[in-house]
């Protein structure tokens, strides 16, 4: 009898063991469940982003879990796992871009990826201001962090891009639109210059379809346009302006612009600031003080009012005009009127 009570108890310990066996994998079950859905969703919670962790460079041919382990250790996203396991069901494609990134105040594990796939890189800002020569856009990509004026003057002494359009181009003088760019901070030189030529391109397919029509080459209606840019503060005057030159020109009269004088002086390095009475009959092609017609070649990169300026020249009388004190032209039909107006607006 004792027996068979000692056996009783044995078989109730053995279930209470069974039990407690089962109760514990089941714990422990619904604790890594837990672990995983808590994981899992984490990917997809949004987080504050502490300012210093708001930069985040990409290497070339970094490969996708470095990053999220990058990510996991600066604690923005969970284990790379769980990051590939929500990939795998939601973007089994997405390839990361390489470049530096910013990311906001606030963003999930998720949108960071996103943004990596994307190639949402972090852009800088350079606005090329209308009118500029080609050494000032030189100087000017100098000081931002792409290059220095060295190497971005060596690439617009290069006409190789803009051949194509222009056959007799010496450099890139005129083909760099001016326009604000948005690059990225990895980006190189070339593409910048090269991106600049690519938008003259683009920017003036439907106006260089007018060409024929006017009886003008691109370099010529770019080279007229450079004038028009120079002249011309006020935007409304543009295409009067623009009348002016084609007068003169229609007559066989010296254009007499001024910014051809400069122009001239700095080809030969002798310009220092101002434009002295000497060196108004500088012997220059490019001075239209001395030689009819238009210059050689653009002396500057001329904004798309003034290349559409060019092409739409204002009908009028006008052969003179002379810059007001307001940045405004007084405009005149012969050599009186205008030495008139130089007395009154030029007066010491």
């Amino acid at each position: 009898m004792a027996v068979l009570q000692k056996s009783a108890r044995h078989r109730k310990i053995e279930t209470l063991l069974r039990i407690l066996f089962v109760l514990l994998v089941a714990a422990h079950v619904v604790a890594l469940t837990t672990h995983f859905f808590l994981a899992y969703t984490k990917v997809f919670q949004v987080q504050r982003i502490p300012e210093d962790q708001r930069r985040f460079h990409i290497a070339e041919g970094a490969h996708l879990n470095s990053v999220l382990e990058e990510l996991q250790r600066r604690k923005l996203a969970p284990a790379p796992f769980y990051v590939r396991l929500a990939l795998m069901r939601h973007d089994p494609d997405l390839v990361i871009k390489k470049g530096n990134y910013r990311f906001p105040e606030e963003a999930s594990t998720w949108d960071l990826i996103q943004q990596f796939g994307d190639g949402h890189v972090l852009l800088e800002k350079i606005t090329i201001p209308e009118g500029l020569d080609h050494w000032e856009v030189a100087r000017l990509l100098g000081e931002s962090r792409w290059g220095t004026e060295a190497q971005f003057q060596a690439l617009i002494d290069d006409p190789t891009p803009i051949r194509a359009l222009d056959g007799d181009a010496t450099n890139l003088e005129g083909y760099l639109f001016p326009e604000t760019y948005f690059f990225p901070e990895e980006a190189t030189p070339e593409q910048i210059v090269g991106t600049m030529v690519r938008h003259f391109v683009t920017r003036t397919e439907s106006l260089r379809a007018r060409l024929p029509a006017a009886g003008m080459t691109v370099r010529e209606w770019v080279a007229l346009a450079s004038l028009v840019e120079k002249e011309s503060a006020i935007p409304q005057e543009r295409n009067r302006i623009a009348g002016v030159f084609s007068n003169r020109l229609k007559r066989g009269m010296l254009l007499q612009c001024d910014p051809t004088i400069i122009y001239s002086l700095k080809l030969n390095n002798q310009y220092r600031g101002k434009i002295y009475r000497s060196q108004i009959r500088h012997d220059h092609p490019y001075n239209t003080y001395v030689y009819k017609g238009l210059p050689p070649g653009p002396i500057a990169s001329p904004g798309l009012q003034s290349l559409t300026a060019a092409l739409e020249p204002e009908s009028h009388g006008f052969y003179y005009f002379v810059a007001r004190n307001d940045g405004t032209h007084q405009f005149s039909k012969n050599l009186r009127e205008h030495n008139r107006a130089v007395r009154r607006y030029r007066r010491p």
